[in-house]
């Protein structure tokens, strides 16, 4: 299933702008519950008297559909609409999604549909880059500056292991340690540096992967998620240490 942008434009005349604006808002719930519509987004250029929507859509039927269905014959009937221009576009969602553009698993959550843990870390994978365990210990070797964080609670650590010299930050307290926002002794000053390398770990890798997300989301530039997680680098034969804690 391929997701389509429709853009619709119009001239509008004899008319203000409120007035068009007032005229169109019932209009907005029928168009909302068209059938395969993701959103629509509505546009508005007053000083040069045009309008229209930018569409997302499930496929190209729910796109001729919608054409073809009666919210737009009656809107190009109006008679202070004119000079319409209609486009669908085939979108590049893994660009569109690193842009952080509402598209694909990002929309459930806006759609009604409850967010998963799966999902969330399909998202992350899709925006964060990983790295497999030996060249993230080659890294290490070479790198004094590089962060790794796992992001379990200290007492999964305790069980399994972890990443020699990575700090444990669990992923609840990452909220706020990376945050700049929030009062200074509050920060984690390991995180002050933006463009500081970071690797973002946890068992099996998936929130790791979230965690790295999310730091990814409050502006830190270079990060990489572990690949498989610490049980990756377990499974690889690589070294590890039972005190996680930083």
């Amino acid at each position: 299933m391929s997701q389509k942008i429709l853009q619709i434009n119009f001239t509008f005349s004899g008319i203000s702008r409120s007035e068009l604006e007032q005229a169109w808002l019932p209009e907005a719930q029928p168009i909302s519950e068209t059938p395969g519509l993701r959103w629509k987004v509505w546009l508005m250029n007053e000083e040069a008297h045009e309008c229209g929507g930018v569409y997302l859509f499930d496929d190209e039927a729910a796109v001729q559909g919608f054409l073809n269905g009666p919210i737009v014959a009656a809107t190009k009937d109006a008679p202070i609409l004119s000079n319409a221009s209609v486009k669908i576009f085939d979108m590049m969602a893994e660009h569109t999604v690193i842009t952080r553009g509402p598209v694909g698993e990002r929309l459930a959550g806006a759609n009604g549909s409850p967010r998963t843990f799966g999902a969330m870390a399909d998202d992350a994978y899709r925006v964060v880059p990983t790295i497999k365990p030996a060249d993230a210990q080659r890294r290490q070797k070479k790198e004094s500056d590089l962060l790794v964080i796992d992001v379990r609670d200290a007492a999964d650590i305790a069980q399994t292991g972890t990443v020699p010299g990575a700090v444990n930050l669990s992923f609840g307290a990452l909220t706020y340690l990376a945050d700049k926002e929030v009062p200074e002794d509050w920060q984690d000053p390991r995180l002050a540096d933006r463009a500081r390398p970071i690797i973002t770990t946890c068992i099996l890798g998936p929130l790791g992967a979230i965690g790295g997300k999310m730091l990814h989301d409050m502006g830190f530039t270079n990060v990489q998620v572990l690949e498989g997680g610490v049980q990756a680098w377990i499974d690889a034969g690589l070294p590890v240490e039972n005190n996680g804690a930083g």
